[in-house]
């Protein structure tokens, strides 16, 4: 009788066991699918902030035209930051950045197709003077134009073939600068290098030098060094309204094809933070001028 009642009460504690287990492995999982839900949740709600951004730069750079459109400078309001800008349980940050400001690697073949020797001479000089090989400027220009002949140091089709991971040149203009990383020549390093100072916009642009930096200036305008120095000086305080103003105050000529004050081209980078989540988009916008707000040419995540 003993006997039966110890294996009774080994049993009933086994049962209880068994019972807890399942119990406390239903419990986790339920709360992992709480915190599931609630990261996907959060995930969603930071997704919308980020598009809330994008609203807010469209809008900026609307009323800048409307309100200023005959220049852009790095003074306006558009080139001003959001920096931890809080939203209920969010704190979002975004920045606004002149793409016209940088110069443009579709530049380097004209609209006829064929090749634009000046662009190529400013690319050049650009790679030179941050220590960069120039022959890499014939490896942009191949990787772009539409036919299959090499440059004397670029690379067409037969090269990317011929590759350990075989693919072709693209032929066509670049839609973001990463395409880079596929160009001969071209590792992380040097287009970390590049990357502050060049941009790829769907159509021919010059270069604002309200917002450009002090080297790409010094590439692009006809001018000594001393004077590009002073030239970004003084746009902090007086920016140029147009190329004539800049030409009668460097009294030199000015190449207009190359160079502007107004820009029609922007970038878009928005952080969001939200309890776990942290998430950053970018994305290309155009402004059309005054007639609407600018388009999203491209909208991509950014880790």
């Amino acid at each position: 009788m003993n006997r039966e009642r110890g294996i009774a009460a080994i049993t009933a504690i086994l049962i209880v066991a068994v019972a807890a287990t399942a119990a406390t492995l239903m419990l986790a999982q339920q709360s992992a699918m709480l915190d599931q839900t609630m990261l996907v949740t959060s995930r969603a709600q930071a997704d919308m902030y980020a598009r809330a951004g994008l609203d807010w730069a469209r809008g900026t750079l609307l009323e800048d035209a409307r309100t200023s459109g005959a220049f852009d400078s790095l003074g306006e309001a558009w080139a001003q930051p959001i920096v931890g800008l809080p939203i209920e349980r969010a704190v979002v940050s975004g920045v606004i950045t002149d793409e016209q400001g940088k110069f443009n690697l579709n530049n380097l073949v004209a609209a006829n197709g064929a090749k634009s020797l000046k662009d190529v001479e400013i690319f050049q000089q650009l790679l030179s003077s941050q220590g960069l090989p120039p022959e890499l400027a014939d490896a942009v220009l191949d990787w772009i134009d539409g036919d299959d002949a090499p440059s004397t140091a670029g690379a067409e089709d037969a090269y990317y073939l011929s590759l350990k991971r075989p693919y072709r040149a693209a032929n066509v203009k670049m839609v973001q600068i990463e395409e880079l990383y596929r160009v001969r020549g071209f590792d992380a390093a040097t287009v970390a290098k590049l990357r502050p100072f060049v941009t790829a916009l769907p159509e021919r642009t010059s270069v604002n030098v309200n917002t450009a930096s002090e080297a790409l200036l010094d590439v692009v305008l006809p001018l000594p060094k001393e004077s590009v120095a002073l030239l970004v000086k003084q746009r902090v305080a007086t920016p140029f309204v147009s190329t004539q103003a800049l030409a009668q105050w460097a009294k030199a000529s000015i190449p207009e094809d190359l160079v502007n004050v107004k820009s029609s081209y922007f970038s878009v980078l928005v952080r969001v933070a939200q309890d776990d989540v942290e998430l950053a988009t970018d994305a290309l916008l155009s402004r059309p001028g005054q007639s609407g707000p600018p388009v999203i040419i491209w909208r991509r995540p950014r880790y």
